[in-house]
């Protein structure tokens, strides 16, 4: 590869990872150089009851399987498709296992950031609007 090939490859991934450079439709931001970061506890709310739907769902299947797994072994012993059956069966409880917990986990996160933005914005905005700061100069208006 050739210096020049690498210096417009690291020059186009800093451009991508950069978000000032990023109009701002609503013509906010400082100045127009950017858009403002803006934040709020509804789609933090919203994944994390993603996860917990998702979660459920998955401890719904987990149960099913278990439930569905139990007639399997009475009258068929013998076959292959018994053996293979019991052999499989431990490792998609152990999957599935792994998945609902992980939802369990995100769901926790996610309502809690989303607790976060939405009681941490306004706390900090009522300490700012008990800021006196007196007369302000033309400057500051």
């Amino acid at each position: 590869m050739a210096w020049d090939e690498w210096e417009q490859l690291k020059a186009g991934a800093a451009q991508r990872m950069q978000i000032d450079h990023l109009a701002d439709p609503s013509g906010g931001g400082d100045g127009g150089s950017g858009p403002d970061l803006k934040a709020s506890q509804g789609p933090w709310t919203k994944a994390s009851g993603v996860a917990q739907d998702l979660r459920t769902a998955t401890d719904s299947g987990l149960t099913d399987l278990k439930t569905a797994h139990e007639g399997v072994k009475g009258g068929t012993d013998g076959f292959t498709s018994t053996a293979a059956l019991n052999e499989i069966l431990p490792t998609w409880e152990k999957r599935l296992t792994s998945v609902r917990n992980e939802c369990d986990r995100l769901h926790s996160a996610l309502a809690k950031t989303g607790r976060v933005f939405g009681e941490v914005d306004p706390a900090v905005a009522g300490k700012m609007n008990k800021v006196h700061v007196g007369n302000k100069p033309d400057w500051a208006r």
